[in-house]
């Protein structure tokens, strides 16, 4: 049979375990928080490296083409060669630095040609 001793005692162990089990609680909510805290500037540092990288692949893409084409190559060479590689209009007048329009002119005369 249980007595009043041992209900009271029991009674206190529950209510010890209770309150041990809140603070486990509180900890381990306060590493979550610390936790999900540190993934997100993880992420945040890891989208600013997936930016410079993307940015270094264009440098890297604009240098092979600026020293692909030949010193001999006119100008109309170099232009139809780039576009050939898949360089957008806007990146072969940037590379070669002349007008949009005169890259177009030298593509459209390109085509005709051909």
């Amino acid at each position: 049979m249980i007595t009043e001793k041992d209900k009271k005692s029991f009674i206190g162990e529950v209510n010890h375990l209770a309150l041990e089990v809140a603070e486990i609680r509180e900890i381990s909510d306060l590493i979550f928080k610390r936790i999900e805290l540190k993934i997100s500037v993880l992420n945040e540092i890891e989208a600013a490296a997936d930016k410079k990288i993307a940015s270094l692949e264009q440098l890297i893409k604009r240098a092979d083409l600026v020293k692909a084409p030949s010193a001999v190559m006119s100008r109309q060479e170099q232009v139809v060669s780039m576009k050939q590689r898949g360089l957008k209009l806007g990146e072969i007048a940037r590379t070669l630095q002349m007008p949009v329009g005169e890259v177009e002119l030298i593509l459209g005369m390109h085509l005709q040609k051909a």
